[in-house]
């Protein structure tokens, strides 16, 4: 039996002696039907039906009745009215034997009953990735290097029609005039490099009948890519993209750990733009406790809002489902978790395979500015910073004390906040304050006020 350790031993020998190594990279091709279960306490459940590729050039181990078998995530999007959230949320898929096929055209070379072989695929029903018997706690999973115990908590264990399952609120799922998307991952130990990981997540649209909400998957995958990307790519209608929404794929720093920040601004009349915020875990060990977004110095915002997603059933369950709290004085919004990893681990941070969602009114234009998120969980770097779109910092760009003018007290302010680490003195919206900031001041600075 293979296991995890020799192909640690295998890749770190590789590593050392200067020598490439044969790769497996599971990519889900396909999202190809949809399984409806039913209504319970005003929610439904469903599943969707894959094909899964090697596309890699080895084997990938997959051998049922142990931890070294792929796992399979699904998960619901909404987009309307410009804005993108995530509906539901279920347990993983355990998967069983692979049965190899060529379905992406690759040249299978079978592997025999505990490995797909490189360039083969493998399908599953939706029925199949809805058997509730084979489905385990998200909790439970690394997501970057897929790792997970075996035998997993309830396996085996059924329940009503909604248990387990991928489930959304019934009345999420009514509105005619919104577009909805399946988002599929798959992780497996097997993969150990990071572009690999990174391209294990597919999405397609799906609509619900009206009345029964029974689920069909119509148009193509979109393979290799969060439902995030759907926000950009599909914001004016399924492929017509909306160009103000900015997608912005980051790392952990030293780690190949994914995760994806969307935003946009949004003009809902005179002088009052809508700011939406997306922040997608794709698969990161730790979590995202929090978002900081710059509005100005002086600036403030109103119509705050936070969206984000129920975990449910057994171990799961145990996830603490609280909102964040909200801190929007001294010229930033921040939303948080009022607890550490250290004091609840089980806080509601942003765990892999979830979006949540925030929003905020501003008068001010948007320009491109960085976001600062915290990170959740132990041995973590504190924050990082990503590029967004926010608010501009007044109505003069280089107005930092509202009044409106540029003079002496905007340069005073300006030199306060930089040598603060302020976000609010990041002119160049690279999330780093250097010389370039100071430069881009002094520009805005000399131009004036309109």
């Amino acid at each position: 039996m293979k296991c995890n350790t020799t192909r640690s031993l295998l890749s770190m020998l590789a590593i050392t002696s200067g020598f490439a190594m044969a790769e497996p990279d599971l990519i889900v091709s396909d999202i190809t039907s949809a399984a409806t279960f039913g209504l319970v306490d005003g929610k439904m459940a469903y599943s969707f039906g894959t094909t899964v590729c090697n596309i890699g050039d080895s084997e990938l181990a997959w051998i049922d009745n142990t931890n070294e078998h792929p796992i399979v995530s699904q998960t619901i999007y909404k987009l309307a009215n410009g804005q993108l959230e995530q509906l539901g949320i279920g347990f993983v898929r355990h998967t069983t034997i692979p049965l190899p096929s060529n379905a992406c055209g690759l040249g299978c070379t079978p592997a025999g009953f505990d490995a797909l072989g490189a360039g083969c695929s493998d399908t599953s029903s939706s029925a199949v990735h809805g058997a509730q018997p084979s489905m385990g706690p998200r909790t439970e999973v690394n997501a970057f290097t897929g790792d997970y115990p075996y035998p997993f908590t309830s396996i085996g264990q059924t329940g009503d029609l909604i248990y387990k399952r991928l489930r959304v609120n019934l009345a999420d799922i009514s509105d005619p005039s919104a577009l909805y998307f399946v988002e599929t991952q798959i992780v497996s130990s097997s993969e150990t490099t990071d572009q690999a990981r990174a391209n294990n997540v597919s999405y397609r649209q799906v609509v619900f009948s009206p009345g029964p909400a029974t689920a069909s998957v119509v148009g193509p995958t979109y393979t290799e890519q969060p439902a995030i990307f759907a926000w950009r790519d599909h914001g004016n209608g399924i492929g017509m993209p909306d160009a103000s929404v900015m997608i912005t794929q980051a790392n952990i720093p030293g780690s190949g750990e994914r995760f994806v920040i969307g935003s946009k601004a949004m003009s809902i009349g005179i002088d009052q733009w809508r700011y939406d915020y997306a922040a997608h875990n794709q698969n990161l060990v730790h979590g995202i406790s929090s978002i900081l977004v710059p509005l100005g110095n002086t600036q403030a915002a109103s119509g705050h809002t936070f969206h984000d997603v129920e975990y449910h059933d057994d171990v799961d369950e145990l996830i603490d489902n609280t909102n964040w709290s909200l801190n929007a004085t001294g010229g930033q919004a921040m939303w948080h978790l009022d607890e550490d990893f250290d004091t609840n681990p089980l806080g509601n941070a942003i765990r892999w395979g979830t979006m949540y969602s925030f929003s905020f009114i501003s008068t001010n234009e948007p320009v491109q500015k960085s976001m600062e998120l915290g990170i959740f969980g132990p041995g973590a770097a504190d924050s990082m910073r990503v590029g967004i779109i926010a608010p501009q910092s007044g109505p003069c760009i280089a107005d930092m004390n509202g009044d409106p003018a540029n003079n002496f007290f905007d340069i005073s302010i300006f030199l306060q906040l930089y040598q603060t680490d302020n976000l609010n003195a990041d002119f160049t919206g690279d999330g780093v304050l250097n010389f370039f900031d100071i430069s881009a001041f002094l520009t805005a600075f000399q131009a004036g006020c309109p």
